[in-house]
Parts: structure tokens; sequence; C-alpha cells
């Protein structure tokens, strides 16, 4: 502890601090910090708040609201904070409004409150999972799975049979995964030189995406507020030497390769666009486009596709 006015170290006074009104060497009344309670998390707080007042304070905003308010608990501050944000995306009440529902509306329910969470409010999975796995409890006495790339789906290739993850960004749908689709070209490891890209990856239904299409990628992640669209658009493991904090909040995956510069970990994404031998391109802490003479392929749906008949 030290004295806020004369700003002298007490250590040596810790047996007698509790005791001591005014700093031994000027005198000065002492302040002393709040003390730090332990910190209890949102599942406590709920059962609490249904000990004392029923599952009821779900039912309206407003009601679980005032409870918080009027909790005078320092255990809780932390909790108190997190429940807040949920109140203020009417989170618990639209949860309840579906209590008694099929288990395919709650789980679209469950859906559209993550994304208020993760997309609207740019806060990170984990602990929007924390605070609806412990709703879904309260309310709905089970359980939903949740992942963090809540537009995901799959596609087929009819070529050769192989599954690749897709998700829904905006008005997109994108591959979560490089292309695996081997053919003249095709070197390995997802990586296709420019040769092969315009004339054998694309497949009716899913096309080589074009420079705007990413550019449209990278409006849509800088629209989140959640900072620089890399990050946003950046797996979540496999960048830590790279010294960022990758959110993922779209689920477009994007997994580092290390660069052939010879700049120490120097690592970065890269997929062809349709354009002549350019590559878009997520640094940490920037997107770019340059030119490649390999690289990899995230397909996007062709919405024209049956259009073309």
């Amino acid at each position: 502890m030290f004295c806020n006015q004369c700003h002298k170290n007490l250590k040596d006074f810790d047996a007698l601090l509790d005791k001591m009104e005014n700093c031994p060497f000027c005198g000065a009344k002492l302040v002393r910090p709040p003390v730090k309670v332990p910190q209890k998390g949102v599942n406590e707080l709920l059962e609490c708040l249904v000990q004392q007042v029923g599952e009821n304070f779900f039912t309206e905003d407003f009601t679980l609201e005032n409870e918080l308010h009027n909790l005078n608990a320092p255990e809780f501050e932390d909790a108190k904070d997190r429940l807040f944000l949920l109140v203020l995306k009417h989170i618990p009440s639209s949860m309840f409004a579906v209590k008694d529902f099929s288990d395919g509306e709650q789980q679209e329910v469950l859906e559209a409150c993550l994304r208020r969470l993760c997309v609207d409010l740019g806060m990170s999975f984990e602990p929007c999972a924390q605070m609806l796995d412990a709703l879904q409890m309260y309310i709905w006495k089970k359980t939903f799975p949740l992942s963090p790339n809540f537009f995901e789906g799959h596609f087929v290739d009819p070529r050769d049979g192989q599954v690749y993850k897709t998700v829904r960004i905006g008005n997109q749908v994108w591959m979560k995964e490089p292309l695996k689709y081997r053919c003249v070209g095709y070197t390995g490891e997802g990586i296709y030189e420019w040769n092969a890209v315009n004339k054998y990856c694309a497949v009716r239904g899913w096309r080589v995406p074009k420079k705007k299409d990413f550019e449209i990628l990278t409006q849509t992640a800088a629209s989140l507020g959640c900072g620089d669209p890399s990050s946003v658009l950046m797996s979540r493991k496999g960048w830590e030497k790279c010294c960022v904090t990758p959110t993922d909040n779209l689920g477009f995956e994007a997994t580092p390769v290390k660069s052939n510069t010879g700049i120490s970990n120097n690592y970065f994404s890269h997929f062809w666009t349709a354009e002549d031998k350019f590559c878009f391109e997520i640094f940490p802490g920037r997107v770019t486009f340059s030119t490649h003479s390999q690289s990899y392929v995230r397909l996007i749906k062709d919405d024209t596709a049956e259009d073309k008949g």
C-alpha cells in the first residue's frame, strides 16, 4: 500500500495498517483501496436470482433489469455486467417466449441470440456460449450445442465426392476450407497454379471469387466494429506467433501459412481471385491483393447458376 499524499511505500507497516488512520511519514489520512471480492459466474448469479424471485424474472427484460439493479452483492458485479448485455439484446425474454416451442424453433431463436452477441456486439464466442448455455438450462431445462459458425452448411463436390464446410457471411456463401480437387495444375495440400484456377476449379453452383467478392467480404468484416477486418477473418488458432488475437466473428476461418520472404514469423493467408494471377491476402493487421504463382482456392456460391440453366 502507498500513501496517496507522499506516495511512500507503507509495506513495513503491514501489521499495523488496519489500525492506522494517518500516514506515518506525512500525516495525511490514509485512503485504503476497496477490497476486491472474489467474483462468481453467471451460473451462480442465475441460481441466486431463481432462488430469490423464481424463474419468472425471465419473462420481461425490464423485470430482470430491475432485479439486477436491486441486487446488492459485490461478488456478482462482473456477472451482472454480462447479464445486462443479454438484457440489452432482449435475449432472456426471447428465449422465455419459446419455452414451450419445438426443438427446431428453440434452436432458431438460440442462433439468433448468438448472432446478436457475436455479430451485433462483436463479443467473442466462448463467453457468449457460456452465458447462453446457462440460460438454456434455467429457461428450457436442456441445452443445444453452440457453434461459432452459426451459418454453417456443407457442399459436396460431385466430381470426387469430397465434402466441404461452408459459411454464409452477409449475402455471400463461402467455402470454409480450401478446395482440394485434383486436376492439372494442382500441386497438393490445396495449392493450385494459376493456369488451373479458372479452367478446372469452378463447379456448377460454385465459382472462383472475383476481386469484388473479397472486397465485399472485407467490408462485411469491417462493418462489425470489432477492429481490423483481418482479425475478424482469421481462424482462432494458428496465428499465435503473430502477436494477434483473431476473433473469427464471421466463421471464415482463414488459416495461416508461412511466407517465403525469409522474414521471421511472417504468416499470412492467400486465395486466388478470378482476375489474372491476383490473390486476396490476409496479414495480421491488414488485407490486400497481390500477384502469386501458386495459391489456395476458396469457392463462393454462384447465385446465378440456376438462372443460367
